[in-house]
């Protein structure tokens, strides 16, 4: 199951992170940067499941994982300013991206994440 849909498992794991995050820090509560940082994480698993792997693109969920972490660290300096909180949100960015990048991932066409090149 991790071979077919590991890079979606990972984008979900980094949302189940981002959403467990505010109620145990801080204030114990979601002010509305920490539900930006949310609504970013939620739609990176989303987002990662629903591209598709195709030949020419196989870096496409990739590349979403990375364009939403960059958003995610963009949004989390400019809404609310970065604190201590923060760099936990930072963290699990950076650390979803990479999984999302380096996660194997095969769609019903058959096309994988790995590259067919040696």
């Amino acid at each position: 199951m991790f071979d077919t849909y590991g890079k979606s498992i990972v984008a979900a794991l980094y949302a189940v992170a981002v959403i467990a995050v505010p109620p145990f820090s801080g204030d114990h509560h979601v002010d509305p940067s920490e539900g930006i940082a949310i609504a970013i994480a939620v739609c990176t698993a989303i987002l990662t499941y629903i591209a598709p792997l195709v030949p020419p693109a196989r870096w496409v969920k990739s590349a979403v994982g990375a364009v939403l972490a960059g958003l995610q660290v963009a949004a989390t300096a400019i809404v609310g300013g970065v604190d201590g909180n923060d760099w936990m949100l930072i963290a699990a960015a950076a650390i979803g991206a990479l999984g999302i990048a380096i996660a194997p991932a095969t769609s019903a066409n058959g096309v994988s994440a790995a590259s067919t090149t040696r």
